[in-house]
């Protein structure tokens, strides 16, 4: 018989046992079991049990070899005898839904709609009975770590929003209300969440769902919130920095580096981090060093390098369109020259719709100018074209060039707008949506005032 732990997502191994030849199990851990969640597995791997482990550590649970919930007892655990008590109702509420559930679709196939509707009041009146049930049992025992777990399923209640005098309201009252007690129903201080099935879902609903497409100032505001209700508790506010490290380290979408980068700065290179080694350290801190500098919403650094003559020298700020491309290659890379072209392609459609708003600054790492030349006339690229080794600075170091190709757009303020690649047939459609978001931004900066 295997004892296992609900971790994340997962169940983790923490004990067996064998029979002792009188249908008993006996499960002694070395020392006291981790409080959480808890399953008893058989060793075919089929699922026998859910109980809880907290305070009470010596109990017995008696189990109906025919599984039958109404026929299991448990002596010495008050927490597993209420939770045992909310399995029973809920197996019992579970077998009402499925028959009166059958009963009003056989009446709604039949068009007998009072019928059906009777069904349906008796489905409703169950849902509400089994609410009350379990508001009574939190109520009741409201230290009960299974009280708890229960009350974390449960959904905030959100107000309605303000009225002002003039009538209107505060569209966005609810959506902040709703993000900023979404944690109300768990204690984020108590690590024992960490090993209850509620905890980790609700995490990525929050941060994947509700806050993933949020502004990055939105998204570090509420995440440092967060952060801040679990600093008492070491282990929790551990998991919550690697877990947001993993998750905004590894994301794709656009800005999440600036989120990265808050984390580390207010967490792990704050020296709020203690179980980090200084070795690991280094690294996050070498990684934030190369991601800041070119963070939209930064300055871009300016450019002036030579072109192909190596006589005459541009600017990467003088240049007449609204936008540019600073686009970093190497010819004597294949997906280089791909891009590359894709990038004329994109260019070329737009100039002959008279649509094209951006110059490309592109920048070749080489010191070969005499194949330079023969790349740029073979392929047609009559953009800005600069590059070797010298100029006003070191550009793979500015722009942390480490790799090719490399894709920054920049605005009229010569600031980041973008700071990785997409597909270039994207570019129109990328900064349409930039002007929209830049439009609203306006609106509503003038709208406060």
């Amino acid at each position: 018989m295997l004892l296992v732990i609900n971790f994340r997502d997962k169940l983790m191994l923490k004990d067996s046992a064998y029979s002792n030849g009188k249908c008993s199990f006996i499960f002694e851990g070395e020392g006291r079991y981790d409080p959480g969640m808890y399953s008893l597995v058989s060793g075919k791997k089929n699922l026998l049990l859910n109980f809880i482990i907290d305070e009470s550590q010596n109990f017995t649970y008696n189990l109906a070899t025919d599984g039958n919930v109404n026929d299991f007892s448990v002596v010495g655990s008050p927490e597993n005898a209420e939770m045992l008590r909310f399995q029973q109702k809920t197996t019992e509420a579970q077998k009402k839904m499925m028959e009166w559930g059958t009963k009003r679709k056989e009446f709604e196939d039949q068009n007998k709609t009072d019928s059906a509707e009777y069904y349906l009041e008796k489905m409703k009146n169950v849902h509400t009975e089994m609410e009350h049930f379990i508001a009574d049992l939190i109520d009741e025992n409201p230290t009960f770590l299974f009280s708890r777990l229960q009350k974390s399923y449960r959904e905030i209640e959100i107000p309605d929003p303000p009225v002002y005098d003039d009538g209107s309201i505060d569209s966005s009252f609810q959506m902040v209300y709703y993000r900023t007690h979404y944690w109300d129903n768990f204690d984020l201080k108590d690590s024992r969440f960490l090993f209850l099935p509620s905890y980790e879902p609700k995490l990525n609903d929050y941060f994947k769902k509700i806050l993933w497409h949020q502004e990055v100032d939105t998204i570090n505001k509420y995440m440092d919130l967060m952060l801040n209700k679990t600093a008492s508790d070491s282990l929790m506010y551990r998991f919550l920095v690697e877990y947001l490290t993993g998750e905004f380290d590894q994301s794709n979408v656009i800005g999440h580096d600036a989120v990265l980068v808050h984390l580390a700065k207010n967490n792990q290179l704050a020296g709020k981090c203690t179980w980090i080694d200084e070795d690991f350290l280094k690294k996050i801190k070498m990684r934030i060093e190369d991601l800041e500098p070119v963070l939209i919403g930064t300055k871009s650094v300016e450019l002036i390098l030579p072109d192909t003559s190596e006589t005459k020298w541009f600017s990467s700020y003088n240049m007449p369109k609204k936008y540019r491309v600073l686009w970093f290659y190497d010819q004597a890379c294949p997906t280089c020259t791909k891009e590359s072209k894709a990038l004329k392609a994109v260019c070329d459609s737009l100039e002959h719709l008279g649509q094209l708003n951006f110059d490309v600054y592109a920048v070749n790492r080489t010191d070969d100018f005499v194949r330079w030349k023969k790349y740029i006339q073979d392929n047609g690229f009559t953009w800005i074209n600069v590059g070797g080794k010298q100029g006003n600075v070191d550009w793979t170091e500015v722009y942390k060039v480490k790799t090719n190709p490399q894709f920054f757009i920049i605005n009229e303020e010569k600031k980041i707008i973008l700071n990785k690649d997409i597909p270039k047939n994207m570019i129109p459609q990328f900064l349409i949506e930039y002007e929209k978001v830049e439009a609203e931004r306006a609106r509503l900066k003038n709208k406060k005032r």
